[in-house]
C-alpha cells in the first residue's frame, strides 16, 4: 500500500508545518483532521513531501472533496507567514470562514459551466462619465499583468463610477473582481451602487454577517456563482474563480491593518496577491497614504488623477476657529452653534465630527482629583448616558456610576470632555425640532441599524449628523452644507508619528462630505493651535500640498516612508518582566545598523490586566529589516532563557499604532 507524506498547517502558535502521512493522495489546500498532542485538530495540507525521514502520524480524516485553497493562495499564505513572522497555521486558518474551521465534512466542490453567459455587452449605466473619468477608465482597462495603480481623486470626483466601469470590463471577459473597503460602515453605499448595476453577481463579506451567510458567499465566490465581492479586510484572500482585478477603496485607511493576533495589512496582502497572479490592482483614495505617494514618486506604482468633482464644484476650504478663552457648549464654540442654526434655517444638513463615542471621556472628583479608571486597563472609564454606565473602551468592562467619590467620599463628581452621546443630547435641547442622527459603534450594533440611519439621512433634507470616523469616509450626503470638526488637536499634540498624517486625512475626508451639489459648504475646524503650520497647510483643502510638506518633515527625521519600522511587543502581568525580556532582546539587535528605541510602554500600557511594552526598530531598507526580524524570531523561539517564556511576545511589521 502506498504511503503519501504531507506538510500540514495547524492553528497553533508554532512557526512551522507538521508532516503527516496518508494512504490516499490529497491535493494541497484540502482541510484535514490530524492528531496533535492528545486531541484532533483542524489542518490544511500545504504541500506534498516526497519522503519523510521522521516518524509520522497518519492523517485522521480528509474533510473536503477538493481543496478549499489553491496552490497560488497557499503560496501567498506562506509569504504572509514569513513577512509578518506569524505561525503559518494561524495565517491559513484565519482566512477560512467559521463553518470551515470545524472538523466537519462541510465543503463540497461545485463547478459551473465556464461558458455560462455572465453579463450583457451593452449595459446601461446610471451616469455619464466626464473627460477625466473617461481617461481614467481607459488608462486602467489597458493595464496588463501586475500593475499597482493609485487612483487619486478629490472627494466627490466619482471614483466609484471608475470602479464600476473597470468591473464591467472584467465581467465581459468572465473574470471575477475583489473590492475591499476599510470598514463595514462603507459597504452599504458601495454595495447599493454596484449591486444596482450588476445585480446578483455581487456578494458582501464582513464580520457582522452571520457565519452561515459568510460561508454561502465564500462558497459562491469560489465557485463562480458570484463574480464581485465587496468586503472588509477578512475578504482579501477569498478564493476566487478567475480573479481579474482587485480594488482597494480608501487605501490609506488604518483599518486595513489588523492590530491583534495575526497583524497583517489587507492592503499589502492584496498587492501581493495581485503580484502573484499577475493582475492589476487599483488603490483608490482622496487622501493617499504617504507610503503610496512615495511608491508613486519612486515609479514603482502608476497613478491617474481626478482633480475635479463631478458637479464641477470646488471642495470647501477650512475656517479655523480659535477656541482659546471660549466657553464651549458640550465641546462646541458659540460660533459653531450659530452656523448650525443658519444651516438648519436654510433647510440643509450640518455634520459634527468628533472621534469620541460615549457621553464624556472622564469622570473626576473635583475635590481630590480622583479619576474613574478601569481596574484592568490603563484607561479612563467613559460615561455612557443611555446605558448609565462607566465603560472601558479597551476591554468593555462596565461599572455603575457612584454618587460619592470612592477616594474621599465627597459628592463632588463631574463629567469632563465631550463624546457623541453628549453632543446628541445637547443639540436635541438646542434644536428640538430638527432631526438628529448619531453614527458611531454604539448606535450601529443591531443588524441593519447602519443601513437604516444612512437611509434616514439621505431621505431628509435637513438635520444634524453626529459621528466618529465611520461617518466621514466615502459617504455621499447631497444636502450637507456645514461641517464642524471637534477635538482635532490630538492630531497635533500626539506622540504617535502617524498622527499628523491621520489628522490631515480625516479633515480632508470630512470636508469632502459637504457641498457636493452647490459648492457653498462651510467647514469649521475648532482648535487651540490656530498657528500650527500643518493645520494652516490644510486650510486650503489641498491634500497633496499638505503631504509634500509632511514628506519633507519625515525625510529630515528619517521616518517612514523614508525608513521601515517594526515593533517587538512584550505582554505579561508584570511590567518588569516585559522590560527584562525586551532588554535581553535588544542585545540581539545592538550589533546591527538598525535604530532601536526602547523598551518603552505602549500608548495603552495596560490592557485587560496585562502590561504592554515594546521596542521600536527602524531600518533604512526593507530587506535589512526583514532579515533582522527573521533572525530575531528564530533566536527568541529557540532561546532557553526562562524570561522569554514568561511573556507573550509578538512582532508587528509596519505598525500603525504604538
Amino acid at each position: 500500500m502506498n504511503k503519501f507524506f504531507y506538510n500540514v498547517a495547524i492553528a497553533v502558535p508554532l512557526r512551522q508545518t507538521f508532516t503527516y502521512h496518508s494512504n490516499q493522495e490529497i491535493i494541497p489546500g484540502t482541510r484535514v483532521a490530524v492528531k496533535f498532542g492528545k486531541t484532533n485538530k483542524l489542518g490544511v495540507v500545504t504541500e506534498t513531501v516526497s519522503n519523510s525521514d521522521i516518524q509520522t502520524k497518519p492523517i485522521h480524516m480528509v474533510l473536503d472533496d477538493g481543496p478549499v485553497f489553491s496552490k497560488t493562495e497557499l503560496k501567498i499564505f506562506k509569504w504572509a507567514s514569513n513577512y509578518y513572522l506569524h505561525p503559518i497555521g494561524e495565517v491559513v486558518i484565519s482566512f477560512l470562514p467559521t463553518h470551515l474551521r470545524q472538523i466537519k465534512n462541510t465543503y463540497e466542490v461545485s463547478i459551473l459551466d465556464d461558458n455560462k453567459k455572465i453579463i450583457e455587452k451593452n449595459l446601461d449605466f446610471e451616469t455619464t462619465l466626464n473627460s477625466e473619468q473617461v481617461k481614467a477608465v481607459k488608462f486602467i482597462n489597458k493595464l496588463q499583468g501586475f500593475m499597482p495603480t493609485l487612483l487619486y481623486g478629490v472627494t466627490g470626483s466619482g471614483k466609484t463610477e471608475i470602479y464600476i466601469r473597470c468591473i464591467y470590463e472584467k465581467l465581459l471577459n468572465n473574470k471575477s473582481v475583489l473590492v475591499l473597503a476599510p470598514e463595514i460602515a462603507l459597504t452599504p453605499q458601495l454595495e447599493s451602487r454596484v449591486r444596482n448595476q450588476f445585480g446578483d453577481l455581487v456578494g458582501i463579506y464582513h464580520s457582522k454577517m452571520t457565519p452561515t451567510a459568510r460561508y454561502k458567499v465564500w462558497k459562491k465566490f469560489k465557485n463562480g456563482e458570484i463574480k464581485i465581492i465587496i468586503g472588509t479586510r477578512s475578504a482579501v484572500m477569498l478564493p476566487a474563480s478567475k480573479l481579474g482585478l482587485i480594488i482597494v477603496d480608501e487605501e490609506h485607511d488604518a483599518s486595513y491593518k489588523q492590530q491583534e493576533g495575526f497583524k497583517f495589512s489587507a492592503r499589502d496582502i492584496a498587492i501581493k496577491r495581485a503580484q502573484t497572479i499577475k493582475i492589476p490592482i487599483i488603490l483608490g483614495s482622496a487622501t493617499p497614504s504617504l507610503r503610496t505617494l512615495k511608491l508613486v514618486d519612486d515609479k514603482k506604482f502608476q497613478s491617474i488623477s481626478l482633480t475635479k468633482r463631478v458637479t464641477q464644484k470646488s471642495p470647501p476650504k477650512f475656517s479655523i476657529l480659535d477656541i482659546n478663552e471660549v466657553n464651549l457648549v458640550s465641546g462646541l464654540a458659540p460660533q459653531a452653534i450659530d452656523a448650525i442654526n443658519r444651516t438648519l434655517n436654510q433647510n440643509k444638513q450640518a455634520m459634527i465630527f468628533i472621534n469620541r463615542r460615549g457621553f464624556a471621556p472622564q469622570f473626576i472628583c473635583s475635590y481630590c482629583d480622583w479619576k474613574a479608571m478601569c481596574n484592568s486597563c490603563d484607561s479612563s472609564l467613559v460615561f455612557h448616558y443611555q446605558a448609565s454606565r462607566l465603560i472601558c473602551h479597551r476591554c468593555d468592562s462596565a461599572f455603575g456610576v457612584p454618587t460619592h467619590c470612592p477616594s474621599c467620599s465627597k459628592a463632588q463628581l463631574s463629567f469632563h470632555g465631550t463624546g457623541t452621546e453628549q453632543l446628541e443630547k445637547t443639540l436635541k435641547e438646542i434644536f428640538p425640532n430638527s432631526p438628529i442622527y448619531r453614527l458611531d459603534r454604539d448606535s450601529t450594533t443591531k443588524v441593519g441599524s447602519l443601513e437604516t440611519i444612512l437611509s434616514e439621512i439621505n431621505n431628509s433634507d435637513t438635520g444634524i449628523l453626529i459621528g466618529t470616523q465611520m461617518l466621514i469616509k466615502g459617504h455621499d450626503f447631497p444636502n450637507l452644507e456645514l461641517v464642524v470638526a471637534v477635538n482635532v488637536d490630538q492630531g497635533i499634540t500626539s506622540l504617535n508619528s502617524s498622527a499628523l498624517e491621520e489628522m490631515g486625512q480625516q479633515l480632508i475626508q470630512v470636508a469632502g462630505r459637504a457641498g457636493r451639489l452647490d459648492g457653498n459648504a462651510t467647514v469649521l475646524v475648532q482648535s487651540r493651535y490656530t498657528n500650527d503650520q500643518n493645520l494652516l497647510q490644510l486650510r486650503s483643502g489641498n491634500y497633496l500640498n499638505f503631504t509634500k510638506s509632511l514628506m519633507k518633515q519625515r525625510q529630515l527625521m528619517n521616518q517612514p516612508p523614508y525608513s521601515f519600522e517594526a515593533t517587538i511587543k512584550a505582554v505579561s502581568p508584570n511590567a518588569q518582566t516585559n522590560l527584562d525580556m525586551l532588554i535581553q532582546t535588544k542585545k540581539f539587535i545592538d550589533a546591527t545598523n538598525c535604530i532601536v528605541i526602547g523598551p518603552i510602554p505602549a500608548m495603552q500600557s495596560k490592557v485587560r490586566g496585562s502590561y504592554h511594552h515594546h521596542l521600536v526598530i527602524q531600518a533604512n531598507t526593507r530587506t535589512g529589516l526583514n532579515k533582522l526580524l527573521a533572525d530575531l524570531a528564530n533566536s527568541l523561539t529557540a532561546d532557553k532563557n526562562k524570561i522569554f517564556k514568561k511573556v507573550r511576545w509578538s512582532i508587528n511589521i509596519d505598525p500603525t499604532e504604538f
